[in-house]
């Protein structure tokens, strides 16, 4: 046999030995890439508490159908596409901290944490347009046209309501809950807190006038010095409506104007007029610092 033709048939079964390679291990990919043992069909989901975890199964389905290239399974196991399901679950309201994991060849695990509404932040006191915040203060979504005092509204004095935006610092959010809470447990409830960017806070009761307080002090301590200050003789009388502020700003001094909101008139303790609780911080002794307050006499 000529010898041009003995190496051409050599490399027309070479080239017959490739292809049938190739097509062998196509083969495999093709089919080991569907076995159903390797194939994602179920998403167990877990986390939050009034986001729909069928909504959240269906929607990481959805991203596991089709195929990449026309050829491989986008719900086979070791190449499913985990980042699209992701950016796909991050559309949903109130979703967030999403991780994505197969448990095994079938299963895919789906965790996520959920922002609850702890209070709305406002532009002003009467604002329509208000968004939702969370235990951390954190703005997450719009809120609806809400009315009545289910949520605590919080309105910032030189930051508008922004989504996506902290309203303050965790810390100091936290600090005005505990205030407020401690404050409901004497008989005293806050409609709306007006905060500064100099962590001084304002807080207005139900039924008439406000506290000021700063949060560079332990609500604790804004506690004990406002209780001080009603259970002395002077102001028993001091309840909601008829005072226009109680100023807690200054430690173991007290600042109390007692001129009802829709009057004119003051009645504001200062210099050496101002209530003095010396000992305030030891609760146990109240009434002894209590004993030296003063009042101003108009």
């Amino acid at each position: 046999m000529d010898t041009n033709t003995l190496v051409m048939l050599k490399q027309v079964a070479v080239g017959l030995l490739v292809i049938a390679g190739v097509l062998l291990l196509l083969t495999a990919i093709w089919y080991g890439t569907r076995l159903q043992s390797l194939t994602l069909s179920n998403v167990e989901v877990y986390g939050g508490q009034t986001i729909s975890h069928e909504n959240v199964s269906n929607l990481a389905l959805e991203q596991l159908q089709g195929e990449y290239i026309g050829f491989i399974p986008r719900a086979f196991a070791w190449l499913y596409p985990e980042k699209q399901i992701t950016a796909a679950l991050s559309t949903i309201e109130r979703i967030h901290t999403i991780e994505v994991d197969r448990t095994n060849g079938s299963t895919l695990h789906v965790t996520f944490e959920e922002y609850l509404p702890g209070a709305l932040w406002c532009n002003t006191l009467l604002a329509v347009e208000c968004v939702f915040v969370d235990e951390k203060g954190f703005a997450y979504a719009p809120s609806p046209n809400l009315a009545g005092g289910s949520l605590l509204r919080f309105i910032h004095t030189s930051q508008t309501p922004k989504i996506d935006t902290q309203l303050t610092s965790p810390e100091d959010f936290q600090l005005l809950n505990q205030l407020t809470d401690r404050l409901v447990e004497n008989g005293w409830f806050v409609s709306h807190i007006e905060i500064d960017k100099e962590r001084d806070a304002f807080l207005h009761i139900v039924g008439g006038g406000e506290f000021k307080v700063t949060l560079t002090q332990e609500p604790i301590v804004t506690v004990n010095n406002l209780n001080v200050v009603l259970t002395s003789e002077d102001f028993t009388d001091v309840r909601p409506g008829n005072f226009q502020y109680i100023d807690l700003r200054f430690g173991n001094k007290v600042f109390v104007n007692e001129v009802p909101p829709d009057t004119g008139e003051s009645s504001e303790l200062t210099g050496e007029q101002a209530s003095t609780t010396e000992s305030v911080l030891n609760t146990d002794q109240a009434s002894v610092a209590s004993s030296s307050d003063t009042r101003a006499a108009e």
